[in-house]
């Protein structure tokens, strides 16, 4: 099985809460309580092969919302990594490119996503090539919970492609990644990482 040095995740966070999870979509009587796209609870993203997939010594760079934070965090720990610090932080724009900012139902939002930096083993300074990659990413969303480009982008210049990189919950292929997701052809059987 191939191993990974570099993991970059979107997980299927539920919209609100876990119990979003069970909904169905066809049922849900008004747009708060529908699930924009198949999502997963909290303990499933745990429960997935990510350990079995990461090698010794491996970085994961995974979104969360201000919402999902302390869920993040546990999935972090639950797939054999340690939090270091954010990667990315995402301001998304407006298509007149102005911040996006809107109340959220428990807390005011800012329109910044952040994409959290774990590590699991040692010897992560001999792969970096650049340095100097910048961690706030200024972009206009795109459809829902599209991620932008440019955090990808600056995983490849810090990097380069001299280590194993896989995108999970990928929306494309992109060259240089294996990708597992339901929306792209896969370049991995998941099932093959479960013990």
């Amino acid at each position: 099985m191939k191993k990974y040095n570099i993991i970059y995740a979107d997980p299927a966070w539920s919209y609100y809460n876990d119990k979003t999870v069970l909904l169905d979509e066809n049922k849900a009587k008004d747009f708060i309580s529908r699930n924009p796209y198949k999502v997963m609870s909290t303990k499933d993203i745990q429960e997935l092969p990510i350990k079995n997939m990461s090698a010794e010594n491996a970085i994961l760079f995974i979104w969360t919302t201000d919402y999902h934070l302390s869920r993040c965090c546990d999935v972090i720990k639950s797939w054999g990594f340690e939090y270091k610090t954010v990667g990315f932080a995402w301001q998304k724009l407006t298509k007149k490119n102005e911040p996006v900012t809107f109340m959220g139902n428990y807390t005011m939002k800012s329109g910044i996503e952040l994409c959290l930096l774990a590590t699991k083993g040692k010897g992560f300074q001999k792969w970096m090539k650049k340095r100097n990659v910048r961690a706030l990413i200024q972009s206009q969303r795109m459809e829902h919970s599209r991620k932008p480009n440019e955090a990808r982008q600056g995983i490849e210049e810090m990097f380069g492609d001299d280590v194993g990189k896989i995108e999970l919950f990928a929306r494309q292929n992109n060259v240089g990644w294996d990708a597992w997701g339901n929306e792209v052809e896969n370049s991995i059987d998941l099932s093959e990482y479960y013990t």
